[in-house]
């Protein structure tokens, strides 16, 4: 049998609804590395070089004799060379940690975007070929506001930047972090708005009307974080960097709330009757409780 059009678009909205455990992964807080080790790293280097200064001032005013001054030096040389060593390992290191965080926030961000965009378009789709009311103003808002998203969520290649990171570190990174900030500051506009906007749509197509539960927007300031990123030396950026993995998380989250809303709506569960034996729910057609196995009335 020929699938219908609306069939297919609400299988396809089923479909990309089913996807986000791929693309909206949650980012652990362990990803706070990324900013602490630089800052730790730092922190380790300039207290063994003063270390290695205090202890060299101690063994040379010990020295009795001039021409033991040299053999004093030795020891105080292989330590400078060792913590130059460390100290270029841990540089690459936190270079190469740096990358592989920012390659994932940038590339769970661009999945996220990328779904959600097709998920509204083909909702609005569905809408439109299952909609009663004319004319359907709310259904033809919701297709201009997935064609704003094409030009205000640009993708971000995340391969590049992470690249990219390896060499210009740290500003790579500070930008990455204002358009990974300035983005989410958008695209939850631009889903508030989709959010409001699908309730009346919801009714044009003979559906209940919804009352979606309203989306936090996070609204931070990206430009103010990186002024006082700079003027902290650094230290407002391990705040910063939280962010970025708390509001995306965070908005994932809810994300998934409002998809089981819609989902809700287009497939409702099958009917139920109460269980006189355990009180537990028994589908409409079946015969027997699957909770105590006692036969439905």
């Amino acid at each position: 049998m020929t699938p219908t059009p609306a069939n297919s678009d609400l299988q396809r909205v089923l479909e990309l609804i089913g996807r986000r455990s791929t693309t909206d992964r949650k980012m652990g807080y362990a990803w706070m590395i990324v900013p602490v080790l630089p800052i730790a790293m730092a922190t380790f280097i300039g207290a063994a070089v003063l270390g290695i200064i205090v202890s060299a001032i101690s063994r040379m005013g010990t020295v009795p004799q001039p021409q033991n001054a040299q053999s004093a030096l030795r020891p105080i040389v292989g330590e400078i060379l060792a913590l130059y060593g460390l100290a270029i390992i841990g540089f690459y290191l936190v270079l190469l940690i740096g990358a592989v965080g920012f390659y994932y926030l940038l590339d769970r961000r661009n999945r996220h975007f990328v779904r959600q965009r097709l998920l509204f378009s083909n909702l609005q789709h569905y809408l439109s070929i299952t909609q009663s009311a004319h004319p359907a103003e709310a259904i033809s808002r919701l297709g201009h506001i997935s064609e704003d998203s094409i030009f205000s969520e640009q993708q971000r290649p995340a391969g590049v930047w992470a690249i990219l990171f390896l060499f210009v570190s740290p500003i790579v990174g500070l930008i990455a972090a204002y358009d990974l900030t300035h983005d989410l500051n958008i695209h939850e506009e631009l889903q508030a708005n989709y959010q409001a906007t699908l309730a009346d749509a919801f009714r044009e197509a003979s559906y209940q009307t919804p009352t979606f539960s309203a989306s936090k927007l996070h609204k931070r300031d990206p430009l103010l974080f990186t002024i006082l990123s700079a003027i902290t030396a650094g230290l407002f950026w391990i705040y910063w960097f939280y962010t970025l993995l708390k509001d995306y998380n965070d908005h994932f989250a809810e994300q998934a709330r409002f998809e089981d809303q819609v989902l809700g709506l287009l497939k409702p569960s099958a009917p139920t009757r109460v269980c006189k034996s355990c009180g537990g729910n028994i589908p409409e057609n079946a015969r027997f409780c699957p909770s105590c196995g006692t036969q439905a009335d």
